[in-house]
C-alpha cells in the first residue's frame, strides 16, 4: 500500500513557514486554517483516528507533541524541512510520552503547568511574516516581549477556565521609557548569562512594591494612565502591572547583575547575615538613585523579608560556600509575583457579585495563626521571643515553631514576617538564641539599676553576667551590627567597649562567703564530705569545696584557707577517695554519736547499704589507710573486731553484696576446703557463697563476650583457686574435688564416683590440658 504522505509532488499542497519561538500547537493551528480544517481533523489525518484532548481552535495555550512519523508528515504538508522546524519550534523535538504498555502515542496534548508561559505574538509582525492577518502564540521570552518596531507589549495569554482566554497587546507609543528600558536590557542579555535570572528577582522585587501602594509613588499611577490596550477597563490595572513596572525592573536588574554591587553587599554586611536591609545602605542608595525615588531608602531599610532581602542573604551565604550560585537567583515561592490569572478571576467574580473560591483558611495558615497567638502570649509575659528550641509555652512547642520560622525566614511571606516583627523586632536576629536570652537578663538589670559601667568592671552585676558583658566588649568589632545596637541600649558603645575592664570580685570576700556556707553545712551534717552537686542556701558548696581541695593539693604546705576549713572538718580534704568519707559519715550517723557498732551481731540496727559497706571495710581492714582505720575505731570497728567478723555469721541486709565481702568469705572457704567448686545452695557462715560465686562466673563470662580485657575481679578470685572459672563443665570440677577429698582422707569412693574416675582416665586423651593436669595430681593417690 502506498503511503499518501510520501515525499512527492502533490497538487494543492501549500507552504507555511513557522515563526521563531512559536508553539507547535499554534503552528499546527495555522496550518489547519490554511487547509480550512480543524486542528483535530488535521492531526487525525496525520496520526490516525482517536485524537482527543484539544479544547477548541480558539484556546491554544496548550502544547502538542508529535511522534517522529507524524512530524515527518506535517513537515511534508507545510513544505518546510524538519531541520528548519526544529530550529524554529522549541517543542518540535519533544516527542510523545511512552504509554504504560511501552507503546508511544502519535499525538500527545499538554496544558496548564506542564507548558511554559505563552504570549500572543506581535500581530503586525505575524501578518508581515505570514502574508495574512492571523495570530500566533509564542513562548514568552524576555527578548521578544516588546516589539520595538511596532511599539507594543505582548501580554501573557491567561486561561481563566476551559473556555475563557485573556490575551492581548499593550501599545507603547505613549510609554517611551518602557522602550528605552528594553533597549538597555537587550545588550545586557547578550553579555551576562545570569541576566534573565536577575530579571526574575527584580520583577519579584518591583511586583511587591506595586502591591504596597506607597503614598509617595507618583510615577506608576501616571504611567498607568497612559497605557493603551484593547482590554476591559477594570482589568487594565491588573494586566498592565508588568508593563508599568518594566523600567524599574530593568533598573534593578542592572544593579543585581553588577558584580561590583554584589561585592558592596558583602563589604557592608562584613560577611554576616543581615537582619534588615538597613545593613546594606550602599545598595539601597544606588537603587533609589537609579529609580529616581530618594524616599525609597527609608522605606526599604526596615525590611526584613521579601525578594530583595532573600537575595541579599543568598549572596552572603554564597560567599560562605553554603549554597550554590543558582540559589542566589532562586525566588522563593512566597515572593514570586502573584499570578495575573488569579487576580483577573477574582475581579470578575467581584463584578458579578460572587464570593471568591477558596475563602476558608488552609491547614498551614491555621497552624501559623495558632503559633502566632502563642508567640504573642509569650512575648507579653517575657518581653521577647528568645525561646529555646525545645521550650514550650502553655503546652505548645513554641521554641520548635519559632526555629522553623527562622530557618525559612528568606521564604517567609512578607505579611507573616511583619506580624512577628511587630511582636519582637529581634525575633530573627542572625545570632544564637542563647545570646538573646543572656542579653535580656542584662536588660532587666539595666532597667533596675541603670546602664552598666564597663570601665569600672561592671559593678553590681552577677559574676556570670559581668563576665558575659566583658566578653562582648572584648570582641565588640566582630559582633553583628544588630548586636552592637542592642548593647548600646545597655550603655555599651564603641568607646566603652575599648576601655572595658573584666568583672572582678574580691577573692577574700568570696572565700569568706564560701566559708560561711561551709560552716552552715557542717553545723547540720557534721562534715564537709559533699558531692559536686551539693548546694547550701543556693550556693554551689560542692563545686566550691572541690576547687579548694584542688588548690590545697597543689600547694606545697598548708595555707590559711586550708587551716580555716580544717577547723570546721579535719577530714575535709582526705588522702583517700571522698566517696569513702561520705559513706563513713553515713554509717556513723546511723550508729549514733555514743553507740559503737558490733560486727559480730551483723550490724543490727544499721541500714542495708551501710551494713554492706561496713562488711567490706572489715574484710579490707588491713589494707586501709592508718587514718581510715582510726576513723573506723571511733565507731567500734577495730582490727580484732574485723578479724572476728571473718568467723561471724553473715546477716542478710537486702542490699547488693559488696565484692570485698564476698571475697573475704571466699578466702575463708578456700582456707578450709582448698577450692571454690561449691554448689549453688552452699552457704559459708550464713553467707550465700555458692550463689555469689555463680553470679560472678556469669559476670566474668559476659564480660569476656563483650571485650578481650580481663574481668576486674578475675585476678583476686584466681589467686584463691586457679580453676574457680573452669573452661569445662562445672559438674566435672565438683566431682573431681569430691573424689580428691575422699582419697585424701582414705575413704573408699562410692561405686558411681569410682566409675566416673575410671571413665576419665580411659578417655584422658579427649580431655582438656587443664583437666589432664588435675588428673595427674591424683596419680599417686589410691584410686
Amino acid at each position: 500500500m502506498t503511503d499518501p504522505f510520501s515525499p512527492r509532488p502533490a497538487a494543492g499542497v501549500v507552504r507555511l513557514a513557522p515563526l521563531a519561538g512559536e508553539t507547535t500547537m499554534s503552528f499546527v493551528n495555522r496550518l489547519a486554517a490554511r487547509y480550512n480544517v480543524t486542528v483535530t481533523g488535521l492531526l487525525a489525518a496525520m496520526a490516525g483516528p482517536g485524537v482527543r484532548g484539544v479544547w477548541g481552535k480558539d484556546c491554544l495555550l496548550g502544547e502538542v507533541f508529535l511522534a517522529p512519523a507524524v512530524r515527518h508528515r506535517v513537515a511534508y504538508l507545510c513544505q518546510v524541512p524538519e531541520s528548519h522546524l526544529s530550529r524554529a519550534l522549541p517543542s518540535w523535538d519533544g516527542g510523545a510520552d511512552t504509554k504504560a504498555n511501552g507503546e508511544q502515542p502519535n499525538v500527545h496534548f499538554a496544558s496548564g503547568s506542564a507548558v511554559p508561559t505563552v504570549m500572543l505574538g506581535c500581530r503586525l509582525c505575524t501578518a508581515a511574516r505570514t502574508g495574512a492577518p492571523c495570530s500566533a502564540r509564542l513562548y514568552a521570552e524576555l527578548r521578544s516581549r516588546i516589539c520595538i518596531r511596532h511599539q507594543c507589549w505582548s501580554l501573557d495569554s491567561l486561561a481563566l477556565d476551559r473556555v475563557t482566554l485573556v490575551e492581548g497587546q499593550v501599545g507603547l507609543a505613549r510609554l517611551p521609557e518602557v522602550i528605552r528600558a528594553h533597549q538597555r536590557l537587550l545588550p545586557l542579555l547578550r553579555r551576562s548569562g545570569s541576566c534573565e535570572n536577575a530579571f526574575a528577582v527584580a520583577q519579584a522585587v518591583v511586583a511587591s512594591w506595586w502591591d504596597v501602594h506607597w503614598r509617595d509613588e507618583v510615577l506608576w499611577p501616571a504611567r498607568l494612565g497612559r497605557v493603551c490596550a484593547d482590554l476591559p477597563e477594570g482589568e487594565v490595572a491588573v494586566l498592565a502591572r508588568d508593563v508599568v513596572t518594566y523600567p524599574e525592573a530593568v533598573a534593578v536588574t542592572t544593579v543585581l547583575c553588577d558584580r561590583l554591587w554584589r561585592q558592596s553587599v558583602l563589604e557592608d554586611t562584613h560577611g554576616q547575615l543581615p537582619h534588615t536591609l538597613a545593613e546594606v545602605p550602599r545598595l539601597l542608595t544606588e537603587l533609589a538613585r537609579r529609580l529616581g525615588r530618594p524616599w525609597l531608602v527609608e522605606l526599604l531599610a526596615a525590611s526584613s523579608a521579601g525578594a530583595l532581602f532573600a537575595w541579599v542573604r543568598a549572596c552572603v551565604r554564597r560567599e560562605r560556600g553554603a549554597v550554590p550560585e543558582e540559589d542566589v537567583w532562586a525566588v522563593p515561592v512566597a515572593h514570586r509575583p502573584r499570578g495575573l490569572a488569579a487576580q483577573v478571576r477574582e475581579l470578575r467574580l467581584q463584578h458579578v457579585g460572587s464570593a471568591p473560591v477558596g475563602g476558608s483558611l488552609s491547614r498551614a495558615e491555621q497552624a501559623y495563626r495558632v503559633g502566632l497567638a502563642h508567640a504573642r502570649s509569650y512575648a507579653a509575659r517575657h518581653g521577647h521571643l528568645a525561646v529555646p528550641k525545645y521550650g514550650r509555652h502553655e503546652g505548645f512547642a513554641l521554641g520548635a515553631w519559632l526555629a522553623n520560622q527562622r530557618i525559612g525566614v528568606a521564604a517567609l511571606p512578607i505579611e507573616r514576617a511583619q506580624a512577628l516583627n511587630r511582636i519582637d523586632p529581634w525575633w530573627n536576629g542572625p545570632w544564637p538564641i542563647s545570646w538573646r536570652r543572656t542579653y535580656h537578663r542584662a536588660l532587666v538589670h539595666v532597667r533596675k539599676h541603670g546602664p552598666v559601667d564597663a570601665t569600672a568592671g561592671f559593678p553590681g552585676t552577677s559574676l556570670a553576667l559581668g563576665e558575659w558583658l566583658h566578653e562582648q566588649c572584648s570582641r565588640y568589632d566582630a559582633l553583628h551590627v544588630g548586636q552592637q545596637r542592642l548593647l548600646a541600649d545597655l550603655g555599651i558603645r564603641p568607646a566603652h567597649a575599648r576601655s572595658a575592664h573584666p568583672r572582678r570580685k574580691s577573692l577574700a570576700q568570696a572565700f569568706a562567703a564560701g566559708l560561711d556556707h561551709a560552716r552552715a553545712f557542717a553545723a547540720v551534717h557534721g562534715h564537709l564530705a559533699t558531692s559536686k552537686s551539693t548546694r547550701q542556701g543556693g550556693f554551689p558548696l560542692g563545686q566550691w569545696l572541690m576547687s579548694q581541695r584542688s588548690r590545697a593539693r597543689v600547694a606545697e604546705k598548708e595555707t590559711e584557707r586550708s587551716r580555716a576549713l580544717s577547723a570546721i572538718d579535719p577530714w575535709w580534704n582526705p588522702p583517700w577517695p571522698l566517696a569513702w568519707q561520705r559513706a563513713y559519715h553515713h554509717a556513723r550517723k546511723q550508729c549514733g554519736s555514743h553507740q559503737l557498732l558490733v560486727s559480730g551481731n551483723g550490724f543490727t540496727g544499721v541500714g542495708a547499704s551501710a551494713a554492706s559497706w561496713l562488711y567490706a571495710q572489715c574484710a579490707l581492714f588491713e589494707e586501709l589507710h592508718p587514718r581510715q582505720q582510726g576513723l573506723l575505731r571511733e565507731i567500734g570497728i577495730t582490727a580484732e573486731a574485723a578479724q572476728a567478723r571473718q568467723t561471724a555469721r553473715y546477716h542478710r541486709t537486702g542490699a547488693r553484696i559488696d565484692f570485698a565481702v564476698g571475697l573475704a568469705h571466699a578466702r575463708d572457704y578456700v582456707g578450709v576446703h582448698g577450692h571454690l567448686a561449691l554448689p549453688h545452695p552452699v552457704q559459708h557462715n550464713g553467707f550465700p557463697l555458692g550463689r555469689w560465686l555463680t553470679g560472678k562466673r556469669g559476670e566474668a563470662r559476659a564480660h569476656a563476650r563483650r571485650t578481650p580485657a580481663p574481668w576486674p575481679g578475675m585476678q583476686a578470685l584466681a589467686a584463691l583457686d586457679a580453676w574457680w572459672l573452669p573452661p569445662w563443665a562445672f559438674a566435672w570440677q565438683r566431682d573431681y574435688h569430691r573424689l580428691r577429698l575422699l582419697l585424701a582422707v582414705g575413704v573408699e569412693p562410692p561405686p558411681k564416683l569410682r566409675a566416673w574416675i575410671n571413665e576419665q582416665f580411659a578417655e584422658r586423651h579427649t580431655l582438656l590440658p587443664g583437666q589432664q593436669r588435675l588428673l595427674q595430681e591424683l596419680k599417686d593417690l589410691p584410686v
